[in-house]
């Protein structure tokens, strides 16, 4: 009887082996098949790098033409000769329009903020106090956050106020910067409060305000004219503060005097007579 051998590779013949792809030979494959895609995105890639390079570029070459142009806007605006007032309130005019181009031509730029300030100044030193009054809200609505520079608008926001008739805008700007924590100027807008409330006819508030300003800033500049505006102002109570002082020292040489008695006492008891 025979045997019949069977062929396994006979039957396995027509099946193709498994071959197991590393990541990079994946990877080019994919490329291989979708070459179009890979260059577009690419280029793509290449695009915005370049875009964004450009644009910081451009973004560099504005601020610094920017504070160019502010910088001469600056100087006209300072340049006021003493001999010539025809020629300084010109130059105060030329300015302002340099401003209000620089806010127009660069309104994202750092120099932009500085501009809207100084805008604001010229046009309050031209006499245009509700332009004046204009710019310098704009600059409170738009640069919040700027504490302390917002406290020297304000403070300005008032002045123009008073110069446009409007009191009670006037002292609400002021009290604006008495209630910002970050404001350096409070010490002059205590001064400003003192002088709109003598110019009034109303002695006890400007007083009070006299008062607050040289007791909160004792050194400040402002401090020694609210100390002057108090002895004119309120002479008697001037004088009862002096009072005060000097009591409160001859109070201190007595407690002084009566340590030293006590001192001296307690020396001349020794130990020996105590026994």
């Amino acid at each position: 009887m025979g045997y019949k051998i069977k062929d396994h590779f006979a039957k396995t013949a027509g099946v193709e082996p498994v071959v197991a792809l590393s990541s990079k030979e994946q990877f080019l494959f994919f490329v291989e098949e979708h070459r179009g895609l890979v260059w577009g995105g690419i280029l793509v890639v290449i695009v915005f790098i370049g875009g964004l390079v450009t644009f910081n570029w451009l973004s560099q070459q504005q601020r610094e033409e920017a504070w160019t142009r502010q910088g001469r806007a600056q100087h006209v605006y300072l340049d006021r000769p003493l001999d010539d007032v025809e020629k300084g309130k010109a130059n105060i005019q030329k300015a302002s329009k340099m401003f209000q181009d620089i806010l127009e031509q660069y309104p994202a730029t750092a120099s932009a903020k500085v501009s809207s300030f100084l805008y604001g100044n010229s046009l309050m030193e031209a006499g245009n106090y509700q332009s004046a009054i204009d710019a310098y809200t704009s600059f409170v609505q738009e640069h919040a956050q700027d504490h302390i520079l917002i406290g020297l608008v304000q403070q300005r926001l008032g002045l123009a106020q008073l110069l446009n008739g409007n009191r009670e805008a006037a002292v609400n700007a002021f009290d604006a910067v008495l209630e910002n924590p970050h404001a350096l100027n409070k010490d002059q807008v205590l001064f400003e409060l003192a002088k709109l409330a003598e110019s009034e006819g109303k002695t006890d508030e400007a007083v009070t305000f006299y008062t607050r300003l040289i007791q909160t800033f004792p050194l400040s500049p402002f401090s020694t004219e609210a100390n002057l505006r108090v002895k004119v102002l309120a002479p008697e109570e001037t004088q009862e503060s002096e009072e005060s002082m000097t009591m409160t020292d001859s109070e201190v040489d007595d407690k002084t005097v009566e340590d030293q008695e006590d001192q001296n006492t307690d020396s001349e008891h020794s130990p020996e007579e105590e026994e």
